[in-house]
């Protein structure tokens, strides 16, 4: 009887043509199939990671238009949106009103009559006398908006000995416009109207040059240059 051969281990070893094993074919597309698995995972996570990202700066737009609105008790986002279109038609609305007619206590053969009532990207202090019939003084204030300016206003006009007969506030976009319609303390005096004025004029700058404070979450002013206006009063 003649003897076989064995072909135990054969799946083991290279061919003697050179061509590679059993073994060896079955590896190789073994590798390539986790790479490719391996590059499908990392565009999934790269996919939802972007996904992620866009929905935070959504969520972060809505949350500033509600800081935004006035009163607003909306919390899904289609309501949240109509309101707003709502808001800024009535701005616009405002807008258009406030150009169309003289400013509040000037004359209206006064140069400063017509006034823009929303803040501006500059720090401006103005002051000037409503009318020479009420010696009421009328001063704007531009800044960025803090949560201790309306107390430091307040300090500032009573140690001014300055009385508010009306004030309106404007906040767009973390700057502040207040326009404040002061009585003076000495309304009968013919001298106390320019110390009364200047008296104002450096309680309010100190208001208007007080620095922020990094904790309140704003930087500071650095690049601005405060603008005051003083205009010629009339007995």
């Amino acid at each position: 009887m003649l003897p076989f051969p064995s072909y135990y281990g054969f799946g083991n070893c290279s061919s003697r043509d050179g061509f590679p094993s059993t073994m060896e074919m079955m590896e190789g597309g073994g590798s390539r199939s986790s790479m490719a698995e391996a590059k499908v995972i990392a565009a999934c996570k790269s996919h939802s990671e972007a996904e992620r990202r866009r929905r935070q700066r959504i969520n972060g737009h809505l949350a500033t238009l509600r800081t935004l609105l006035p009163n607003t008790t909306k919390t899904d986002k289609a309501s949240l949106l109509a309101e707003v279109v709502q808001h800024v038609k009535e701005l616009k609305k405002l807008a258009a009103g406030v150009a169309s007619h003289d400013g509040d206590g000037y004359n209206s053969n006064s140069n400063r009559s017509r006034e823009w009532a929303f803040p501006g990207e500059t720090d401006e202090l103005t002051l000037g006398y409503c009318d020479a019939e009420s010696k009421m003084i009328k001063a704007s204030l531009c800044c960025d908006d803090r949560p201790d300016l309306l107390s430091d206003l307040t300090k500032a006009l009573r140690s001014a000995r300055g009385r508010i007969r009306k004030a309106e506030m404007a906040t767009v976009g973390g700057r502040t416009k207040s326009v404040l319609v002061i009585q003076r303390r000495n309304e009968g005096s013919s001298t106390g109207g320019d110390e009364d004025l200047e008296m104002l004029r450096r309680a309010l700058k100190a208001v208007l040059d007080k620095p922020i404070l990094p904790a309140s979450g704003r930087m500071l002013p650095g690049n601005k240059r405060p603008r005051l206006f003083s205009p010629a009063h009339r007995h």
